[in-house]
């Protein structure tokens, strides 16, 4: 669900189970003109004030796999862009531990969707109301190399406690950036964008909080963070909510340590036509730097892809939307389709709340980029773009259903090079 600037929707509130309140927000519509957005410089530090609840990767005796600084840098993102995708498929997960609990199945849902050596991440909000949540989740588990069955391997919270409602995800290296904001409101309230070293995900054992971007005045939805070219290239993370997108670039050219690391603010753009959406950031190989957007209709209908030009090198930074293309779902994913011919069956709680979900209407509830979605950069010529369904169901936890297919995800693929 987007976690922007965005409202709620009075029909699918008035279906929510009488113990829980369901908070569902919407996307703004989107535009399909061109746009160039102007950019404000403005100084931006990084807040450290939860760092002393981490070890930094750099002294973490499990973090022992070399550091890997950036994400490939590709070859020609604009014929990429052209020619994508080549093949999609739909692949499941079973999740043996939810990341949620039966109350809070109705308001929580996958947020984003990161790849990491070998695994992917997805950011899950926890939005329960009995007991009350703590931390929102991420959950890790295989890349599905062979077949469409794969095993969520770990469930982890996210490092800021009382703050449920984690955000968009993207991989840079071993680094992860993730939005994160106390719930599902974004106007107005006080959000952050967290830097994570990622190595430990590979031992099936929780990520490690670097630092945060604070933002004071404005929510976060979409994440994406990349690294400049060049042996002294800088960091760059950028951010949207609403139509407000920011872009930040670090002091520094290594996250670890990370203690002087800062981050400036070197873009600001009210007019950003994709509200609500998903952001991956693309370094190609001569510097240029690009942005894709993932986003969905209210009903989660019509998922598409735009890219955008970085210019951050220009005495009034821009963002240039290049081309959009549309990307649709194949078919319903299997999860659902099981749960509804089972429902009846279904004792409390499980019974009544997953009932009212179905009400929301597969459509709805489908893989979309209203959900989870990411984008992999898997070589200089090659990318993967994932949406996911809105929830984790807990079929592999009801015996009489006994079906590992908890959640799919829809995998678009570039050709081979």
């Amino acid at each position: 669900m987007p976690c922007g600037r965005a409202v709620g929707s009075g029909a699918v509130e008035n279906r929510t189970h009488q113990t829980v309140r369901a908070i569902f927000q919407l996307p703004q519509h989107r535009s399909s003109s061109p746009h160039l957005f102007p950019g404000t410089l403005r100084r931006i530090i990084m807040n450290k004030s939860y760092l002393a609840e981490s070890t930094p990767a750099s002294h973490s005796a499990n973090a022992s796999d070399a550091v890997t600084p950036a994400n490939p840098q590709m070859n020609d993102v604009q014929a990429l862009f052209k020619a994508f995708p080549a093949k999609v498929a739909r692949q499941y997960y079973e999740c043996k531990e939810l990341p949620t609990g039966p109350f809070g199945m109705i308001a929580s849902h996958f947020k984003g969707v990161a790849a990491f050596g070998g695994k992917l991440i997805f950011s899950h909000t926890d939005l329960d109301l009995l007991p009350p949540a703590l931390n929102g989740k991420y959950l890790t588990g295989d890349i599905i190399r062979s077949g469409d069955q794969g095993e969520i391997d770990h469930v982890g919270d996210t490092a800021h406690p009382g703050w449920c409602h984690p955000c968009g995800i993207q991989a840079c290296g071993s680094f992860l950036a993730m939005g994160i904001q106390k719930s599902a409101t974004g106007t107005g309230v006080q959000s952050a964008i967290e830097i994570y070293d990622m190595r430990n995900a590979l031992l099936g054992q929780p990520i490690v909080l670097l630092g945060t971007i604070t933002r004071f005045t404005d929510g976060i939805n979409g994440v994406a963070m990349t690294k400049q070219a060049g042996p002294d290239g800088k960091y760059i993370v950028a951010g949207v909510n609403g139509s407000s997108l920011t872009v930040y670039t670090s002091t520094t050219s290594s996250l670890l340590p990370f203690g002087d690391t800062r981050f400036v603010e070197v873009l600001q753009a009210n007019d950003f036509p994709a509200s609500g959406a998903g952001l991956a950031l693309i370094t190609q190989a001569d510097g240029a730097i690009f942005l894709i957007s993932m986003n969905a209709d209210d009903d989660g209908a019509h998922s598409q892809i735009a890219l955008y030009a970085l210019d951050l090198d220009c005495a009034t930074p821009t963002c240039t939307e290049l081309a959009e293309k549309a990307m649709p779902v194949p078919g319903m994913s299997e999860s659902l389709t099981i749960l509804e011919s089972y429902i009846a069956t279904i004792d409390p709680p499980w019974g009544p709340i997953l009932s009212q979900l179905l009400a929301f209407g597969n459509p709805v509830l489908n893989s979309s980029f209203r959900w989870g979605r990411g984008l992999s950069i898997t070589s200089p010529d090659s990318i993967e773009i994932y949406a996911t369904d809105r929830n984790v169901l807990p079929l592999s936890h009801i015996p009489q259903i006994d079906s590992q297919k908890d959640f799919s995800v829809v995998v678009w693929s570039s050709a081979p090079a």
